[in-house]
């Protein structure tokens, strides 16, 4: 078998009910409270673009998808929900070379040559993210190609069902009170830019989210990299009763090792999760070896695909540290499957934020939880398709191979 053809998709807004669009700079993923909702985040420093994050979000977070197809007409698929017309620009333009008449079952190999060759010009970002999407393609099509689930090439199950926790705004957290999730992360509203003002506001808001939720449910904050050491530090001291599990990237990336390694001392017992915004697999190493975290985040469709996470499970395997993917994909869903130390997946409420709903229209055959645990189908490859009716092709034609 050998791969013949790339093909590209930029992906048709569907989620608010207004096919037709194509997102854009003022479009994302999910909507609902993720665009629209005061979310601290790295630019709430700068007025203009505090409130909302499609002010400032542009194409770079925009979702594509990607078919490799076969000369045996076995084909891989994937949805990646960053990167848009830049990755497509970095796969077929340069990536493509490594897919053409190769066998697609050397995924290590692959893998290897295109995080080599984007080294002059980038191992994280836009690069990540095309590398991320032509590997979670890969993976489906030798799934297809055997005809097996991709939790069983990565080893089975270590779980019969995956215990969710649901991620929403605080002010739809009420929404999830004994639905059987393990727990509640919320995104937190305010940040370093909001000064004192912001630290009492998220004290409340965490209070508020602790008498929502009862005592018998977890709460998580995303703080988006919103904040610093001393707000981090000055919060946790003000939450200590409302037994908050975790505080996730408080700090910008790039910070792994010393400041990780220090804030994760002084909030103790409230653990530090991160990893949303790193890229590189030896970034990762550097904050395990460090002890910097209490829980690694990878982000599957970011970081390099399931080929990378798989890597950075095994170093955190040593420390026992828990690997707990970020966001709510069918990809992270057979990676925490077969994973022991990977004992719950997060879930994104998208929409209004009080209902179970696929985040992707552009794909068919997600499952949802059902009392907070999910199910995985004993489908080939990751088991979901693509909608034709919110795909765009797009025009860039893959290099040629001689």
């Amino acid at each position: 078998m050998k791969i013949d053809d790339v093909k590209l998709y930029k992906i048709r807004c569907g989620n608010e009910g207004e096919r037709g669009a194509e997102y854009g700079e003022s479009q994302y993923w999910g909507g609902g409270w993720t665009t629209h909702s005061q979310i601290a985040n790295p630019m709430s420093i700068h007025p203009a673009y505090s409130q909302v994050r499609t002010s400032w979000m542009g194409p770079g977070q925009d979702p594509y998808a990607i078919r490799i197809l076969t000369d045996e007409g076995i084909t891989g698929e994937a949805v990646n929900y960053g990167g848009g017309p830049y990755a497509c620009d970095v796969i077929a333009k340069h990536l493509s070379r490594f897919l053409i008449r190769q066998d697609p079952f050397n995924i290590e190999l692959i893998w290897d040559q295109m995080y080599r060759a984007v080294m002059p010009y980038g191992l994280g970002g836009i690069t990540s993210m095309a590398i991320s999407g032509v590997d979670l393609a890969l993976w489906d099509l030798v799934g297809k190609a055997l005809k097996q689930p991709v939790y069983r090439l990565l080893g089975g199950k270590t779980k019969e069902k995956i215990p969710c926790y649901i991620t929403v705004h605080p002010d739809q957290a009420a929404h999830w009170r004994n639905r059987g999730f393990l727990g509640v992360k919320i995104a937190a509203p305010w940040g370093v830019s909001d000064g004192r003002d912001g630290l009492r506001a998220m004290e409340q808001c965490i209070a508020k989210t602790r008498r929502d939720l009862g005592d018998d449910m977890e709460i998580m904050v995303d703080c988006y990299m919103s904040w610093n050491p001393e707000f981090t530090v000055r919060l946790a001291e003000r939450v200590r009763d409302y037994d908050v599990k975790w505080f996730e990237d408080p700090l910008p990336n790039g910070w792994a090792e010393k400041e990780n390694r220090e804030l994760r001392a002084k909030i103790s017992p409230i653990q530090l999760a991160v990893g949303n915004m790193e890229f590189n697999y030896k970034a990762f190493d550097a904050i395990i070896r460090e002890r910097a975290a209490d829980i690694i985040q990878p982000e599957i469709q970011w970081c390099g695909g399931l080929t990378a996470v798989r890597r950075i499970a095994a170093i955190a395997r040593a420390s026992d540290m828990p690997v707990i993917p970020h966001a709510s994909a069918i990809y992270n869903y057979h990676f925490v499957l077969s994973n022991v130390n990977s004992p719950y997946a997060e879930f994104l409420a998208v929409g209004d934020g009080t209902k179970l709903r696929p985040v992707f229209d552009a794909v068919i055959g997600e499952p949802l939880p059902e009392n907070g645990f999910l199910t995985i189908p004993e489908r080939p490859g990751f088991g979901v398709e693509l909608n034709e009716d919110y795909l765009v092709p797009i025009s860039a034609v893959p290099l040629k191979v001689e």
